[in-house]
């Protein structure tokens, strides 16, 4: 099993509530929706360093119903 260790991490409470509702609606903790969140995000960098620059949701294979920009981007 990998190390684990422990942060601290300071959210709006807008964010926070998010948090809590999606965990309440998966039955999972705070903890592990942030995890899920940030497989994502690590997902998305792996991909881009291969080239692939774009993220999004389809409702088929053909095409983006919706395609998510800046995911990364600092600003």
């Amino acid at each position: 099993m990998a190390e684990k260790v422990r942060i601290n991490l300071e959210l709006n409470k807008e964010l926070s509530d998010y948090i809590s509702d999606l965990g309440a609606r998966e039955g999972v903790t705070r903890t592990e929706i942030i995890r899920r969140g940030l497989s994502v995000i690590k997902a998305f960098d792996k991909q881009r360093a291969e080239g692939n620059n774009h993220i999004g949701f389809a409702s088929s294979s053909d095409a983006f119903d919706t395609e998510m920009v800046g995911v990364l981007d600092s600003n």
